[in-house]
């Protein structure tokens, strides 16, 4: 659509689709003087509303009828209105922002996670500000401290175990936070699974091939929670059908392909009569794979693999990947509606725990004779 103006001054050369101007007066659109930016009353004028509705579109806008707030947004982008922000939010009391505090979020699960939860605040007019530091170098308080600092309207947190400054703070703050990828705590909502029955999925699958003996590559226990929870889980199922966690078949590490690879030619080396290997993630798994290839170890008919996520490349492995489903994507979307619902004060959808659910694939089989 093409503006043309003299002086400075710039009008519509045709009307706005769907944007009928309310009078002849007003056909060519508000005149907008140079050097002055438009305003909400402009854009108010132009789309033949009032300022409050204009408002509330841009904060609001499942309040609007889809017609009107198209007719908004049209308004808004031939003019190129940007809201003032800082104006908004004293008027509101709210800056129309959530922080996350999500520690080594680059190689792992967790964007996938966020995406999810930035969705689900993008559709209600929020901003998500993400803090991802190395997960042994965080101060979750100092950070936290910051984000409040900032006016961020909720919080997300990474599992249900933080220093008790964090939850100082946010009691003090008052304002609604959700703890992710966590089960449950006393300290306030936890929206994720159930790692031991994730655990006990996998371990039942493995039993019933005939394995007896397992190996395990999962992540660093003694910082960890998931990787904790996760591996208790192993341990219960285990113990429940009879079977063995070999100790030095045992590896504690990072999430990473590399580091799978390493534990895996690590294992291998120790010639250790394991039939199976457990995986704490898939990136493990893909990294324990490779060295299997590598070593012309026949998967699964000299030893299976299993793993927990199921990452998108899972099944592009070789072999395919047996692992167990969980609700990474969904943990993130419930998040952001659990929180949009405590800041509109309404009452949140119930936060029981996510159906996790086994993905049989090539990389495990029957365990072998001998």
């Amino acid at each position: 659509m093409r503006l043309h103006g003299d002086d400075g001054d710039y009008h519509a050369s045709t009307s706005l689709p769907g944007v009928p101007m309310p009078s002849s007066r007003n056909t060519a659109g508000p005149d907008l003087p140079a050097g002055r930016s438009p305003s909400l009353s402009d854009v108010a004028s132009l789309a033949g509303v009032s300022s409050g509705t204009v408002s509330r579109a841009l904060s609001r806008p499942d309040m609007i009828s889809k017609a009107t707030r198209d007719r908004v947004l049209a308004a808004v982008e031939r003019l190129g209105y940007v809201a003032n922000g800082a104006a908004r939010a004293l008027a509101m009391r709210r800056t129309m922002t959530v922080g996350a505090i999500v520690p080594r979020f680059g190689g792992s699960s967790f964007p996938t996670m966020i995406q999810a939860l930035e969705t689900a605040l993008a559709q209600q007019g929020y901003t998500l500000l993400l803090a991802a530091p190395e997960h042994r170098q965080s101060d979750e308080a100092s950070i936290l401290r910051t984000m409040l600092e900032r006016g961020v309207d909720a919080v997300a947190l990474l599992s249900s175990e933080h220093p008790r400054e964090v939850f100082g703070m946010l009691a003090n703050s008052r304002i609604p936070f959700v703890m992710m990828w966590a089960h449950e705590s006393r300290e306030g909502t936890c929206i994720g699974f159930d790692e031991p029955a994730a655990a006990g999925l996998l371990i039942d699958h493995l039993a019933d091939l005939g394995h007896q003996r397992i190996g395990l590559i999962g992540g660093r226990t003694a910082d960890n929670e998931r990787a904790r929870r996760r591996f208790q889980g192993l341990l219960r199922a285990v113990a429940r059908r009879g079977l063995e966690l070999l100790e030095e078949a045992t590896f504690e590490t990072d999430y990473g392909f590399r580091e799978g690879f390493e534990a895996m030619s690590e294992l291998i080396s120790r010639k250790l009569p394991v039939s199976a290997v457990v995986c704490g993630n898939d990136y493990l798994a893909a990294g324990a794979l490779s060295s299997l290839d590598r070593a012309g170890i026949p998967v699964p008919g000299s030893l299976s693999v299993a793993s927990f996520n199921d990452n998108d490349f899972a099944p592009f492995l070789h072999p395919p990947l047996t692992t167990v489903r969980l609700p990474i994507q969904e943990i993130g979307r419930r998040s952001g509606e659990y929180l949009i619902a405590r800041l509109r004060e309404e009452s949140p959808a119930s936060s029981g725990p996510l159906p996790v659910e086994l993905v049989r694939r090539a990389s495990t089989g029957t365990a072998p004779a001998s």
